[in-house]
């Protein structure tokens, strides 16, 4: 049975695919891959030292904990056997039991109340932890998948999520490791902030603390060599839950007790024990990113007031209102700089702006010299807070929860850092660039495509944003493409081809050859019953030379919001994640009525159409004989491939780093100017190496040559060094 057709008898609307031209034109889905412990929301690859290939490590909400801290599998296990899967509607739900109050012989109220102080949003966040698979509930919920395994792709050659049962998920868990509380984690890095170190190591800055404070003040480091996170002081909430499961020893003492002894997680001493590597402000979904010479801005992100406690305050919680916590929510508007050296962060006071959550952010050269960069967000307000604003100790209003626009300004991080003024509250060192006609609100997928030539000369450096928002107050998907250029004189936005349909949550990842896969997304603006429509399931081809879309194969699996998409060494991308209670929606091929049930954590691998020579032929791809391990800014470094060295159209390096949300920054492509060394037949490039590093900022790359044919060899990993280009910035941190 061919995958893009609907299984016998389903009755579903699945159509089939109508991208028929064969692999090479349209590409091609592989079977599903059971992904174990949780969902990918939060995802990308790490790399050990020298290492040929990578992992990836994800996570998704309660990092800190494991499945089975959360639901109790007896209770599930009692729905499954009172018919919860065989209909969404049917009151046997166990989603919908856990949702709704305490379950008797569960224990989702008592983790709400004694971990997360009862707040009534716990309940959304918790959907998606139940599963059928009951033996995941074991895992932690943060995973380190070893795609070199040789379990790791195995799979029974299933289409359709509903099918995936107990047998599908033993094929290749030997490929998955623990890499959450297991790993020395402390914290719930859920709508984090990411960056990439040159040494490999991930920085994810704030999170979600659902008591004391909405977001996190933590920076939190995995190590990618050790396989573990930095010390951290532990919250007394973990500890507790750890030695005293449930409460189970508390209320056999204390029958009416509402919080361990001493530990009250509305109380951010008890929640978020200090540390030096704190953030002044508390962030959830905020911004970070590497800066030249392995500095991370930190920008955006918001906060709710936890002191303001649920209504009614009781155990077990089962009657309460969050409308004056919700209310209480701030967006911190001063940007932030963590330096991994000291382990410290610097508040900069003086450059203080509001963004949307999660706004896009780019490191642009402004100038030859290696000082001469300033970072480029997408999303602020066109109009600059009120001078009679207090800034609420750091934070805008709630009331700059939008309208936001497509404004782009960019920061001269440099000359904040080196103010003498710094620590005092003020609006400078933001220059407006250019805007774009729809809104850029925490919806928008990102592409950055840079092209050396000779020498290491930038001769573009093009960011292309996907799906902006429309429509009154700018919170309606669109299908609309823009691109800017920032290497030209005068950098503007510029629409290009727009994509098959409107629709948001699309996740964009830039391929090899310098295009940009566009996955399926959502369209919520789509009729209920229009299933095809509804969840865009086709993938998208987007070409910046002609500004083109080209529709692709499509997928048989819905993803949105939380979903994910890497691009990996063999030059195939993996898409995965989403809440598992929005994998089986309605109108699935293979369960027609739909059942947020029916979800189990998945992946897909997509084959793009460059790697096939044919309708079913797969193409013969160059081979990158030698490389080196290490390439630096300045100068060149060589290449040898099998054949001849003309037979190489083009090179680039891709850096990678962590996705989120559709948030892409820090990924970059860089396309490297080459020159034929010696003889054609040696198969030797001679490759101009980046000058400076805003045009690519130091870290894990990937390396790529492609043939005539358009062809892309299996990727070669090699890191950019760091050098002296950010002393000016390690002078203002002393």
């Amino acid at each position: 049975m061919a995958h893009d057709e609907p299984p016998p008898g389903s009755g579903g609307s699945y159509t089939p695919d109508t991208c028929v031209q064969g692999h090479n034109v349209c590409g091609d889905f592989d079977a599903l891959i059971p992904m174990h412990g949780a969902e990918g929301v939060h995802a990308g690859l790490i790399w050990k030292e020298g290492a040929a290939m990578p992992k990836i490590l994800y996570w998704a909400r309660f990092t800190d904990y494991t499945g089975i801290d959360v639901v109790d599998p007896a209770v599930i296990q009692a729905k499954i056997d009172a018919g919860a899967l065989t209909d969404k509607k049917n009151v046997n739900d166990f989603n919908a039991a856990l949702r709704g109050g305490d379950v008797p012989g569960g224990a989702l109220n008592t983790f709400k109340a004694l971990v997360y102080g009862g707040y009534n949003i716990i309940q959304g966040l918790s959907q998606s932890v139940p599963t059928r698979v009951l033996g995941e509930l074991q895992h932690n919920r943060a995973q380190i998948f070893d795609i070199s395994h040789p379990d790791a792709f195995k799979n029974a050659e299933k289409f359709d999520t509903v099918l995936l049962d107990d047998s599908d998920f033993a094929l290749n868990a030997a490929a998955f490791k623990d890499a959450g509380v297991a790993a020395g984690l402390h914290y719930n890095l859920y709508c984090t902030g990411h960056a990439m170190l040159s040494d490999g190591r991930l920085v994810a800055v704030g999170g979600h603390d659902m008591n004391s404070n909405n977001g996190l003040f933590k920076v939190n480091i995995f190590d990618p060599e050790s396989e573990t996170w930095a010390p951290r002081a532990q919250p007394c909430t973990q500890s507790n839950w750890q030695r005293d499961p449930f409460g189970a020893q508390l209320f056999a003492r204390d029958p009416g007790a509402k919080f361990f002894p001493g530990c009250d997680p509305r109380d951010i001493n008890s929640t978020q024990p200090k540390d030096r590597s704190d953030m002044k402000y508390a962030r959830w979904y905020p911004m970070a990113i590497t800066l030249p010479g392995d500095l991370v801005l930190i920008l955006g992100g918001t906060d709710q007031d936890g002191t303001i406690p649920p209504t009614p305050v009781a155990f077990p919680n089962t009657a309460r209102s969050d409308a004056e916590f919700r209310a209480s929510k701030t967006h911190a508007t001063v940007p932030e700089i963590y330096d991994p050296k000291t382990d410290r962060t610097i508040a900069l006071e003086n450059a203080r702006k509001v963004f949307p959550i999660y706004p896009h952010a780019e490191v642009v050269q402004t100038g030859p010299a290696p000082n001469d960069w300033k970072v480029c967000a997408v999303g602020a307000p066109a109009q600059p807070l009120a001078a009679d604003d207090p800034f609420r100790a750091g934070s805008a209003r709630s009331s700059f929860d939008g309208p936001y626009n497509g404004s782009t300004f960019c920061l001269d991080v440099q000359a904040a850092l080196n103010d003498p003024n710094r620590d005092v509250p003020a609006q400078n060192y933001w220059t407006h660039l250019a805007d774009i006609t729809d809104a850029e609100d925490y919806c928008c997928p990102t592409a950055s495509l840079t092209e050396l030539g000779a020498n290491g000369k930038t001769l573009s450096h093009k960011v292309v944003m996907f799906s902006s928002k429309t429509g009154a107050g700018g919170n309606l998907p669109s299908k609309a493409v823009n691109m800017i250029d920032y290497a030209n004189a005068v950098p503007l936005w510029e629409p290009q081809g727009d994509l098959i349909q409107t629709g948001s949550f699309y996740k964009a990842v830039a391929l090899p050859d310098g295009t940009v896969l566009v996955t399926s997304g959502k369209d919520g603006t789509r009729p209920l019953q229009n299933y095809e429509e509804r969840n865009v399931l086709p993938v998208q081809l987007f070409d910046p030379a002609t500004g083109r879309i080209t529709k692709l194969a499509k997928t048989t699996v819905s993803r949105g919001l939380h979903g994910n998409a890497l691009l990996l060494p063999d030059a195939t991308v993996m898409i995965m994640g989403d809440d598992r209670v929005n994998l089986v929606p309605p109108g699935d091929r293979a369960y027609p009525p739909g059942d947020p049930d029916q979800g189990v954590a998945n992946g897909q691998i997509f084959r793009p159409p460059y790697l096939f020579s044919g309708p079913e032929e797969e193409a013969v791809r160059p081979v990158i004989v030698g490389a080196p391990n290490d390439i630096s800014y300045r100068g060149h470094f060589d290449v040898k491939v099998d054949g001849l060295a003309s037979d190489i159209k083009s090179v680039s390096i891709i850096r990678t780093d962590f996705d989120t949300h559709s948030l892409e920054s820090g990924e970059k492509y860089v396309k490297l100017a080459f020159s034929v060394k010696g003889k054609d037949t040696d198969g030797v490039l001679r490759i101009d190496a980046p000058e400076v590093a805003a045009q690519a900022v130091q870290g894990h790359y990937m390396l790529f040559v492609i043939n005539q044919a358009g062809v892309p060899s299996v990727a070669k990993h090699v890191r950019l060094r760091v050098d002296n280009q950010g002393r000016s910035l390690r002078t203002a941190l002393q």
